[in-house]
């Protein structure tokens, strides 16, 4: 079997989509996941993959110094104008709860960095510039190791904005956010199942089109850089001690929530016992004062009936006084 990198790396997808020589298979994903079919000379790569952005990226992790967001995004995501719209792409394989809030603050934010463009305005008759008029639909997608999803096995979402009530768009779409769980199993096309296998293996199925087995031909160990493949090595390593790390927390975590649990567990059972206890010894208590002022009405010759709608007691805790 060919020894491949992660298609789900960092590294990994980075060149697989955002090397200029690899447009077609950007090309193929933006076709696949949005039917949008774009020209490459249209497509424009606006975050490079660069091995050396990496080399930095390590060193600071490694230090523990501070990555800047520039730098994290640089590394991480894929970015692209295609010049209808723009696009952007991020892998996720790691569960996230808040995924769904990253992911539709990563899509409005790229939409508003195209507000006031200059050089891109349309201006009114007088000169005066639209500054919105630069402002473009953008096509986000997220490919997720984990079900994010719960309640069916549809492995794409795409999310648009819409009026619910009449169930219509904008007459342009201006946010388009897309969804493929990779742990899912009901998928639409050919070519999306074609792209499950590879991300899931690294390895392209022999019916898939040729811009997925080029991916799969990108990430073979033996067609990479020896700087390429010892970057990947030392970028996994340090995902798993991060990971190892952070398990590590998790467990710390989980024992002392436990201890913690235990003792306030202990004390409210303590503080319900001694409230329940109080309750019933105060029940008793009141109890046993209505069976001694039935036993004196008795005595001054009130009926069982009368005394019962006094005290609250039954007739029958009454009567059993007389015996």
């Amino acid at each position: 079997m060919t020894e491949r990198i992660s298609p789900t790396s960092d590294l990994g997808f980075k060149k697989i989509t955002c090397e200029q020589s690899n447009k077609d298979v950007l090309q193929g994903i933006i076709g696949d996941f949005f039917d949008l079919w774009i020209p490459l000379d249209e497509i424009n790569v606006t975050a490079p993959y660069d091995i050396k952005s990496y080399e930095e990226y390590l060193k600071l992790l490694n230090g523990g110094g501070e990555i800047s967001e520039t730098l994290r995004q640089t590394v991480q995501d894929v970015t692209a104008d295609i010049k209808i719209a723009d696009f952007g792409a991020e892998v996720q394989v790691q569960k996230d709860i808040y995924f769904s809030q990253r992911s539709l603050y990563y899509t409005c934010t790229r939409f508003c960095s195209n507000y006031n463009q200059s050089g891109k305005m349309v201006y009114r008759y007088d000169g005066t510039p639209i500054r919105y008029s630069t402002l473009k639909p953008v096509y986000m997608l997220n490919i997720l190791g984990y079900p994010h999803f719960t309640g069916d096995d549809e492995a794409l979402r795409v999310f648009t904005l819409y009026d619910r009530k009449r169930d219509k768009s904008f007459d342009i779409e201006y946010l388009t956010i897309a969804y493929f769980e990779l742990t899912k199993n009901k998928i639409e096309t050919v070519n999306q199942r074609h792209w499950k296998a590879f991300f899931n293996t690294g390895e392209a199925p022999a019916a898939a089109p040729e811009y997925i087995k080029k991916a799969a031909r990108v990430i073979e160990r033996a067609n990479m850089t020896q700087e390429e493949r010892d970057m990947f090595d030392q970028l996994q390593k340090a995902k798993d001690i991060y990971d190892s790390v952070l398990y590590t927390a998790q467990l710390e975590g989980e024992k002392i929530g436990e201890a913690r649990g235990e003792a306030r567990g202990e004390a409210r059972g303590e503080a319900r016992g001694e409230a329940r206890g109080e309750a019933r010894g105060e029940a008793r208590g009141e109890k046993a004062k209505a069976l001694v002022i039935a036993r004196n009405l008795l005595d001054a010759g009130m009926t069982v009936a009368d005394i019962s709608r006094y005290t609250g007691l039954t007739e029958d805790e009454i009567k059993k006084l007389i015996h």
